[in-house]
């Protein structure tokens, strides 16, 4: 019997898909909003935004706020060796600047049950 109750999840795992191939290349680890990692961020954003000298900019947030809450990656492969690549912090604001990747992540993150399992 399905369960009409859903349980929230912490974590989401974002497919990647090459943008001219359609080709899976990945998949982000994205923490959801019960995370502690989002938690931390939104803590972080809100403290901020008190500050009179704080200038908003909604697409530099929605950039941070992605590389604060992807926690881990599966299946990236290193473009030099072919072989996965460790998950990177560093490495994720670079990847959030490319337009296709941020569209696939924030399409996916804005539909309505992505953060519950059934």
């Amino acid at each position: 019997m399905l369960s009409l109750i859903k349980q929230p999840s912490n974590t989401a795992k974002v497919p990647l898909h090459d943008p001219n191939t359609h080709k899976a290349i990945g998949t982000l680890i994205v923490a959801g909003p019960d995370h502690e990692a989002t938690k931390e961020w939104q803590r972080e954003i809100n403290g901020r935004r008190q500050k009179r000298t704080y200038r908003p900019d909604a697409q530099s947030e929605t950039r941070e706020a992605l590389c604060r809450r992807t926690i881990g990656w599966e299946g990236v492969k290193d473009t030099d060796t072919g072989q996965d690549a460790p998950f990177d912090p560093s490495a994720l604001p670079a990847l959030y600047e490319q337009e296709w990747l941020l569209t696939q992540v924030l399409e996916a993150i804005g539909e309505e049950d992505f953060f519950f399992k059934e």
